[in-house]
């Protein structure tokens, strides 16, 4: 396996540079797992156990919500119980489902009073909450207000798709010999040779083309490349002092790309806390790309029972669908008395409409209004909503928590493989017993540290502009370049703004040939699967929304690059005044990797590098003002100008939004109308819809 290394002290061995592919990749045993295409949570959530996790998290929102948990506070939790089950899906919050959420949330309120963070959301990935408020929030807050007023341009504060790594662009040290942080153009003249080609272009190979991830010719990631930039990630090195809460003590020795560290050394320091907090978060929800993940689901089957299905009735014995009604019965008084019991069938109890197997949504509530009087005289007509009444009274029962596996069991990742209905074929076996593999970063990387992306943004909004529309779609983080495994978002300040909240999803397969059910709209309606019309539109895509998280001033979000998140709207409390939302991110990169860095490119700022050659060449004392104004204009070009750094940021911001439209294309589609059935046959029947079989 390849050795990658940016350490300076020697050749630059990293991806797009030396002797390493630009697309080399570890194998999924060898590093984190991220959404780019690859990891798909298996098997889907059920609707129940999506509704048990909306739920817990609705719970944690409120006030003092632990105190109520661990202190068992009878009258909130029964109208916290009676609310949940008057609410959307309150059919879905059972008495078994309720004293699961209850256990669930006992854990979770003794982790936020032992270690200050909240994990919701859980099952293969999980998002941590954190609050990191007191001294660092204020000294954030003081820093973030030093970098100035909004950029012209409509980015962020610090920006890292500004001044990226740019192929054969950028003035990197391929040779060897690192960025000094107190001395930033200390290795400048080193980089005075051609720097190598893009590596697609040197292997002769093709350029990524149209993204495809299908049964049989698999591919489709070389869409999530750029075949031109990377952002730069600083470096952070691991001090071997721990603190008491075992917080690692972590240095940022490389600049952060877009923010001067002599003039922000302050902000610097308040990062490096920041970074170190966020580490304790990522420990807590990075997972290996071989394994399933952080936790098992809740709910395990792969199928149901249905009741009353195809059922016996004396009417259907008595009405045949003829055309006429003489050719039913002898007489039309006979008829008629045929019509009554059939009438008595169709008006007789029904389940609610989530317990039917399938509901029929298209037909009326009152089946009754389907025929008109004329109708009621032709045999066929009554027959057919004689059907229609039977196919409603089949019903079935969503999966109950704690009937193959407890609690307790569940937690300790035991017998997590037993299901409630077996699968129908075997050939991807559920393990009986889920294993995680720890994550200690400090430990693990204790000597080459991590790279951090870092953004810093301020959404400002005005009595003219009260309203942030969000994310219009959601997104993974970063391209393949990037190799990023999590993020951070850190609130540093929300001043007169409404609640602004994240919201999260995520990709997820259906071996459908393991499925098995008498009817198959029951099994999409437990595993939460959309309604189909065959071969009228694309099947229900292989998403699973779980709902937003609020974000207030102090709090830390960190997450999995397995999730796709966006931000939601938020608008103005006091239309008359304004406000804004000023956040910062980080943004972790697989640290089992190694990419260039801020430590292996010398600052691509023109601006920076004017003020540090003036100083080192005391062209203030030695030339008239309008000379030195000339002499930095003819060099303006060098290392990259704010106008070529604009238009690069745009070309990076289109590949970012091409490799967004690329995994869009490529999201599976769930199809079990057609249960059961193998993947060769879901591939027929959805022949041009994009399907993905496993």
């Amino acid at each position: 396996m390849a050795t990658l290394t940016n350490t300076g002290h020697g050749p630059l061995q990293v991806p797009g540079f030396g002797s390493i592919p630009l697309d080399f990749q570890l194998p999924p045993e060898a590093r984190f797992a991220h959404g780019l295409v690859e990891y798909r949570h298996s098997p889907r959530l059920t609707k129940r156990e999506m509704a048990m996790l909306r739920l817990i998290q609705h719970i944690t929102e409120q006030s003092g919500w632990d105190r109520t948990i661990l202190d068992s506070d009878g009258p909130r939790l029964a109208q916290w119980y009676r609310e949940a089950r008057e609410g959307f899906e309150g059919f879905l919050i059972s008495p078994a489902v309720w004293n699961w959420c209850l256990a669930e949330l006992r854990d979770k309120a003794e982790t936020w009073r032992k270690t200050g963070r909240l994990f919701v959301f859980d099952s293969s990935s999980a998002v941590c909450q954190a609050d990191v408020s007191g001294s660092l929030l204020k000294g954030c807050q003081e820093e973030v207000a030093r970098l100035g007023p909004q950029p012209s341009h409509d980015g962020p504060l610090v920006d890292p798709s500004l001044f990226p790594l740019v192929y054969d662009r950028s003035p990197v040290l391929v040779n060897g010999g690192q960025v000094p942080l107190d001395d930033l153009w200390g290795l400048a003249g080193e980089v005075a040779q051609r720097l190598p080609p893009h590596p697609l272009d040197l292997a002769g190979r093709r350029r990524p083309g149209p993204v495809a991830r299908m049964p049989v010719y698999g591919g489709g990631q070389e869409s999530c490349w750029s075949n031109r930039f990377q952002w730069l990630p600083c470096e952070v090195q691991f001090s071997p002092t721990k603190t008491p809460n075992d917080t690692p003590d972590v240095r940022i020795t490389s600049y952060i790309n877009n923010l001067h560290p002599e003039n922000h050394s302050g902000l610097y320091r308040h990062l490096e806390r920041l970074i170190a907090d966020s580490v304790s978060s990522w420990n807590e929800i990075l997972f290996y790309g071989n394994t399933r993940g952080r936790h098992p689901p809740r709910l395990l089957t792969y199928g149901c029972q249905i009741h009353d299905y195809m059922q016996k009735h004396k009417i259907f014995d008595d009405l045949f669908p003829m055309l006429r009604w003489d050719a039913a019965a002898e007489t039309y008084e006979e008829w008629q008395e045929l019509c009554d019991a059939a009438r008595e069938y169709i008006t007789g109890p029904e389940p609610p409409k989530w317990k039917q197997a399938n509901p029929m949504g298209i037909k009326a509530d009152n089946l009754l209004d389907e025929l008109t009087p004329e109708q009621w005289d032709i045999p066929r007509d009554v027959h057919r909503l004689l059907k229609c009444k039977r196919i409603r009274r089949a019903w079935f029962d969503h999966p109950e928590p704690g009937v193959s596996f407890s609690y307790e069991q569940w937690k300790q990742g035991q017998f997590t493989g037993r299901a409630i209905s077996p699968q129908r074929l075997g050939d991807f076996p559920d393990p009986l017993h889920h294993e995680y593999t720890p994550v200690r970063l400090q430990e693990t990387f204790q000597q080459d540290g991590l790279q951090v992306v870092v953004e810093i943004a301020r959404i400002e909004l005005t009595p003219d502009n009260p309203t942030y529309s969000g994310d219009a779609h959601y997104r993974t983080e970063g391209l393949r370049n990037d190799r990023i495994a999590a993020t951070s978002l850190y609130v540093v300040e929300a001043k007169n703004v409404t609640q602004a909240r994240v919201a999260f999803e995520h990709e997820d397969k259906v071996h459908a040939g393991e499925l098995e059910c008498q009817v198959p709209d029951a099994i999409a309606t437990i595993l939460d699967v959309d309604e189909w019309e065959i071969f009228e539109e694309r099947p229900p895509r292989a998403l699973h929304a779980f709902g937003s998280i609020p974000i207030t001033e102090g709090r830390l979000l960190s997450w999995p690059n397995t999730y796709r998140s966006k931000q939601e709207s938020f608008g103005l409390v006091d239309s008359s005044q304004p406000g804004h939302l000023t956040l910062i991110k980080l943004r972790l990169v697989d640290p089992h990797y190694r990419i260039c860095s801020t430590r292996n490119v010398p600052p691509q700022q023109h601006d920076w590098w004017a003020v540090a050659a003036r100083e080192a060449a005391n062209l203030d004392r030695r030339l008239p003002p309008e000379l030195v104004l000339s002499v930095m204009e003819q060099a303006g070009w060098w290392p990259i100008s704010a106008a070529e750094a604009q238009v690069l940021r745009e070309e990076l911001r289109r590949d970012h939004e091409t490799t967004r439209n690329a995994i869009e294309d490529c999201v599976g589609h769930h199809v079990v109308i057609f249960l059961p059935y193998d993947q060769y046959m879901a591939t027929d029947a959805t022949a041009g819809t994009g399907y993905e079989s496993p």
